[in-house]
């Protein structure tokens, strides 16, 4: 499978809805000049003109062309900063009478050693409209030269023309981090199969991607630089710089290295198949060409790479024997088959040699290489396993289909290793997704599931399962069958898990009941009694026991996801006592030892206080819920803040850990700490609340006086979507601060402002 080498990461993920890019430059040649763009060639006629105009009145045309890659470009290497992702966007269309035909707009990226040529989109252009390309790109290393550049690969002398380009900065969303604390793959599945993925070397450049490599996988698949093309692209002319960075990050990580591939129709370069005089080679002179090649990319890595797919998709189920009419076929027809294995084999002894392909779960190609792999045996032909590529959608194959397909090839007696699988969200090449739909997200975790199940079911025979790719910015779906977000694998493109990486270890992981909690402790107050305890390794929610009498018994009193609560439900000069529980999937923990408070004192209710809220994000449908809240104090008395709480009622919309942040405050945002706490019985609009507190250095609110604005921010742990839009306290048309009676307010546990949902 070919995976687009670059080091300018693609990022076709849209961005979320409130964040507004920068624009870096635009050219709309309005002044009725080229601006700063030139031809590539020096040989094109490039000339703003009224006939190239989308919108104003020039637009420029392109003319003069010679070569295919001739076209206009523009330098950008003033504008680019590593580690900031741009969107390019440029409209072309074709003269009068033109035939449709693709254009590409591309980036030329100059390295003090090298100079790169990457693809960043491509469309249909025609001369009936214009076509918008539009490609997301994060710089990841420092160039020379950075210049953008449109072409047609299909055609040498064809006028275009080009109008209202823009370069534009994305929002910069700060570092990715990993999540260090959630649990590898790789030990989740140890003792069953190897858990790998496939890499570029580009993932090598910043360390999250490393980290996020070594964490999850023990098995790495170099996704190109171990090819043909890569490694030996003039005959005895042999590269190994990439290959060997590959490589070499694998064994210093202690992770075993399958490689990929050794014959295919692809990427292999054309002299192997022609001589001097354009004509095919004898098999003779294949033969020399492959065993040179074989011998010497398998002696490099002989004790670092443990298996080869030794030929790669060479199977087609309409052709009378089953076999892909490749040049390599066609120069020896199926025997190059068994010489690559006999040539691996000698120059590898010890490396388990595969024959890969896709589609393995197709009935007639199954067969087709079912035979196949019998017609090898019995000439005894050194084959030790079959790779199933396994790339599937939502809607293809069935789940019976794959299982059928593993256990079929299991009874040749040979190792099973799954290659190459993802798993994409269309069903067509018409479809496309701006953002990744929710409903998708929970079928493609249950698929992924379905499918760990089926290899659990058979590890006797399946020994390796790979992923291709690491994250939904590393996957070649975003470019193939058509330019479109995709999002196939189990990391989200800041590298958090998402839902299928959860359903992938619900298939091994039996969660242990947790700790009882910590650190419990009990703070009485007037007419009300404040709990707060220490978290407990793998809880996901804790339950609150109470009792009149000291050793209970105890009673069922609340459930919360947090480490606090607030007991408001209690009488001045009676003594309460109190038990926490962990809970999670698995069961809950013991009792936390007792604590115990007797709340004292009255209470003076306050009329005039408040709460002031906007919207800080007015998209209902993002992963970040953003309310902005101003406490105002419009009584005649003065009141400490640790006194007061804020309840923000809202649908969780798919049960996940949170996350709270305080991104500003006037009384500063260390003093405003939050729990998110489940209600036992969903209200309207609400089936969670979250709860803001103060610390004593807040300090005061005078009367007349407010706290000033304070702004919050929450998502989910694995940065699944919000759907706000029926949210109890949630106004997305409020975007000036007024008056809010859906969001509440306590003082000393006391309802003194707002009114809770129903």
């Amino acid at each position: 499978m070919l995976f687009v080498l670059c080091l300018l990461l693609p990022a076709y993920w849209t961005t979320p809805a409130h964040a507004e890019n920068t624009l870096v430059t635009q050219s709309d040649f309005e002044d009725g000049t080229v601006q700063d763009w030139s031809g590539r060639g020096g040989v094109e006629v490039l000339a703003a003109e009224a006939g190239a105009a989308r919108s104003g009145s020039y637009g420029l045309g392109i003319s003069g062309r010679t070569k295919t890659w001739h076209g206009p470009t523009l330098d950008v290497t003033s504008q680019l900063q590593v580690g900031q992702t741009y969107v390019f966007i440029g409209y072309v269309k074709l003269p009068a009478g033109a035939s449709n035909t693709n254009v590409y707009m591309s980036l030329q990226r100059t390295m003090p050693a090298n100079t790169y040529y990457e693809n960043l989109t491509y469309a249909s252009a025609s001369s009936s409209g214009w076509v918008k390309l539009q490609a997301q790109y994060k710089v990841l290393e420092q160039a020379d030269n950075l210049a953008v550049y449109f072409e047609i690969p299909g055609s040498a002398t064809q006028s275009f023309y080009l109008d209202d380009f823009r370069l534009e900065q994305l929002p910069d969303q700060g570092p990715i981090v990993i999540e260090e604390g959630v649990p590898s793959l790789k030990d989740a599945f140890a003792g069953k199969f190897l858990v790998g993925t496939a890499f570029t070397n580009s993932e090598l450049i910043t360390a999250p991607d490393k980290q996020l490599l070594t964490k999850h996988f023990n098995s790495l698949t170099p996704g190109n630089v171990l090819k043909w093309d890569s490694t030996e692209p003039q005959e005895g002319v042999f590269d190994f710089d990439d290959s060997d960075a590959a490589v070499a990050f694998a064994a210093a990580n202690g992770q075993e290295v399958r490689g990929h591939t050794l014959i295919w129709h692809n990427q292999t370069p054309n002299w192997v198949f022609y001589d001097a005089n354009g004509a095919l080679v004898s098999k003779e002179v294949l033969y020399a060409r492959m065993k040179a090649h074989i011998d010497t990319v398998m002696e490099r890595y002989k004790d670092d790479i443990y298996a080869w797919d030794v030929v790669n998709e060479v199977i087609d189920a309409s052709q009378p024997d089953g076999l892909r009419r490749s040049l390599w076929y066609q120069i020896a027809g199926e025997e190059y088959i068994e010489k690559a294995f006999e040539y691996a084999h000698a120059a590898d002894p010890d490396a388990k040699l595969f024959i890969n392909d896709y589609n393995t779960h197709e009935s007639a190609k199954s067969q087709a290489l079912y035979n196949l792999i019998t017609r090898l045996q019995a000439k005894g032909v050194p084959i030790d396993g079959v790779g199933h590529q396994t790339h599937v959608s939502l809607y293809y194959p069935t789940l019976s289909e794959i299982e059928n397909s593993i256990i079929k090839f299991k009874a040749l007696g040979l190792e099973t290793h799954i290659t190459e699988l993802d798993v994409s969200v269309y069903s067509s090449s018409s479809q496309s997704y701006d953002t990744f739909p929710a409903d998708l997200k929970t079928r493609q975790a249950n698929l992924y599931k379905s499918l760990f199940q089926i290899f659990l079911r058979h590890t006797d025979t399946v020994t390796s399962v790979t992923v291709w790719g690491k994250d939904d910015s590393n996957t070649w779906l975003r470019t193939f069958p058509v330019t479109r977000n995709d999002w196939p694998l189990l990391f989200d493109e800041r590298l958090q898990s998402k839902p299928a990486y959860w359903s992938v270890l619900e298939t091994v992981a039996t969660p242990a009941v947790p700790a009882a909690p910590a650190n419990v402790s009990a703070a009485a107050g007037s007419a009300l009694v404040n709990l707060s305890w220490s978290a407990s390794s793998g809880a996901a929610s804790y339950k609150v026991q109470r009792s009149l009498t000291s050793g209970g018994p105890y009673t069922d009193f609340a459930n919360t996801a947090g480490t606090s609560y607030t007991d408001a439900a209690v009488t001045n000069g009676t003594t309460y006592y109190y038990v926490v529980k962990a809970v999670n999937t698995a069961g809950e923990s013991p009792a936390s030892t007792q604590v115990s408070a007797t709340p004292s004192g009255t209470t003076t209710p306050i009329t005039g206080l408040s709460v002031a809220y906007r919207v800080g994000d007015s998209n209902p449908g993002d992963n970040t819920m953003k309310p902005f809240l101003n406490i105002k104090n419009g009584s005649a008395s003065t009141v400490n803040l640790n006194e007061l709480t804020v309840r923000y009622w809202y649908t969780i919309d798919g049960d996940k850990a949170q996350t709270f942040f305080c991104d500003y405050a006037q009384i500063g945002g260390g003093n405003v700490s939050a729990s998110f706490v489940k209600l036992d019985t969903p209200r309207t609009g609400a089936d969670y609340y979250v709860e803001l507190k103060f610390g004593a250095a807040a300090g005061t609110l005078a009367p007349g006086a407010s706290t000033g604005e304070i702004q919050t921010r929450m998502h989910k742990a694995d940065w699944s979507n919000f759907n706000e839009s029926n949210d109890y306290s949630y106004n997305g048309l409020q975007t000036a601060f007024a008056d809010s009676a859906k969001v509440t307010l306590y003082r000393n546990g006391v309802l003194v402002w707002g009114t809770e949902p129903q």
